[in-house]
């Protein structure tokens, strides 16, 4: 089996004229909400931190770092928007990837387009490509993958970057195949640091990755060529020597392309997806029944031991602790009638209400087993009851999270959600023009004018 070989041909082979219609509708979508939430990490501590941390390393002006109103080389300003795309846990999940694959991926793809003079169609070519590299792997090593604990945003997405970067740079499939092999050895990620800023670093170091994997590779850099498949390679490390379907990654490559089936998740709320079935069944019952926090005796939700799995952090005492704290969420849900961006700050998280009343949260772990990675499952329903001091009751079970594919939110609802997330960086009279680049961005022939507006 010849699977990175195959998989670097079908990257270099694939043309912008190849790809469905859908799936082009279907990354500008998910690089509208990507933008948006990069903008918004702008502001947050680590996207502070990380920002200035690139900007010390010097570097060629050649990259934008967004919201901070310098360049870079490519390199750093992917590590930089990468890391700042998923300060927030607001950004895109894909579950056969089981994980984020916009925020490893299009800061990569964005900082080396800006550099080549790139055109928004070129931009699009490679997203996709990327995207299908990231969730097709996943496909062939999950659920094994994620269960050791790696973190596949970042352990995967060096793989769509690395993809995407390499079709941008038209390298030859030897040299895709070379790039694979040092993407492998850059992959890294662990889910132990969930909850800190850490993991938002992970597809920041990951996007870097991509660059460099890709353009060491064009200067002749050599790696194993047969990576993912070989003895000692990415698919049998990374499984623990567990279970892994090499076919799964080329034989259903673009067939459906990941973009249109599953397709991506846009997150309404942001936190982990794990708590949003959870926050839609618990702002329904607040919303429907009125009735007061204090009245609230206990708060019971049935979720999958995979979802309770990931929520860390049952007494959160920071915000990105709070992203991974199913009580904290529905603490929130409760105290504020909404969970926002204004609910994830150390002060509230913190605030005396907010730390009685998750106490008050019970996990029940459902009897059915959910798995990572599996396509028409990737979790179970969920159902949470609030008991009131009066003796009354109320349920609510969720199946699908508003955001889902098969419950997606509205382009008005996406843009107003860009339009929030930008606004803590970018004027209104900005925001209008940059929703006009993007709605013609296949268009356009190049991005400086789009990135000029987003720097």
């Amino acid at each position: 089996m010849h699977t990175t070989r195959q998989l670097a041909s079908l990257v270099h082979e694939t043309r912008y004229t190849d790809l469905p219609g859908e799936a082009i509708q279907k990354a500008k979508y998910a690089i509208l909400d990507t933008l948006g939430v990069t903008l918004a990490g702008a502001t947050s501590p680590a996207g502070e931190i990380i920002a200035r941390y690139t900007k010390s390393l010097g570097g060629a002006p050649q990259a934008s770092v967004l919201g901070h109103g310098f360049r870079t080389s490519p390199p750093q300003a992917a590590l930089a928007n990468g890391t700042m795309a998923h300060a927030y846990d607001y950004d895109d999940v894909n579950w056969s990837m089981s994980g984020h694959p916009s925020v490893p991926l299009l800061p990569a793809v964005l900082a080396v387009a800006e550099a080549q003079g790139a055109s928004g169609k070129d931009l699009l070519t490679a997203y996709v490509i990327g995207f299908e590299v990231e969730a097709k792997i996943g496909r062939g090593v999950n659920p094994a993958h994620y269960q050791l604990g790696w973190h596949a945003t970042s352990t995967l997405g060096v793989f769509g970057a690395t993809a995407a970067v390499a079709r941008l740079l038209q390298l030859s499939p030897q040299k895709i195949a070379r790039a694979f092999g040092i993407a492998a050895s850059l992959s890294s990620g662990i889910r132990q640091n969930f909850g800190t800023m850490t993991k938002p670093l992970h597809p920041g170091h990951a996007a870097m990755g991509g660059v460099m994997a890709a353009t060491l590779a064009q200067m002749d850099f050599t790696a194993d060529e047969g990576i993912l498949e070989a003895p000692f390679g990415f698919a049998r490390l990374y499984t623990g020597g567990g279970e892994f379907q090499l076919e799964q990654i080329t034989q259903t490559f673009g067939a459906p392309y990941d973009l249109v089936d599953p397709g991506v998740v846009i997150k309404q709320y942001p936190c982990c997806a794990f708590t949003h079935r959870a926050i839609d069944a618990t702002l329904d019952l607040v919303q429907k029944h009125q009735f007061a926090p204090e009245a609230v005796a206990e708060v019971e939700c049935l979720l999958s031991r995979l979802a309770s799995d990931v929520l860390i952090h049952a007494r959160p005492h920071t915000a990105l602790e709070g992203k991974f704290s199913l009580e904290y969420c529905l603490a929130a849900a409760i105290l504020d009638r909404k969970v926002g961006l204004a609910q994830f700050t150390d002060e509230m998280v913190q605030r005396p209400q907010a730390q009685e009343l998750l106490q008050r949260v019970k996990r029940q772990i459902h009897p059915v087993e959910a798995t990572a990675g599996e396509r028409d499952d990737e979790d179970l329903p969920v159902t949470v009851t609030i008991k009131l001091r009066d003796g009354r009751k109320y349920s609510q079970q969720v199946d699908l999270p508003k955001g889902h594919p098969q419950n997606p939110l509205s382009e008005s609802e996406l843009q107003a959600k860009f339009r929030e997330c930008a606004s803590l960086v970018l004027s209104s009279k900005k925001i209008d023009r940059v929703l006009e680049q993007l709605e013609q961005l296949e268009t356009l022939p190049t991005l400086t004018p789009l990135l000029e507006l987003l720097r």
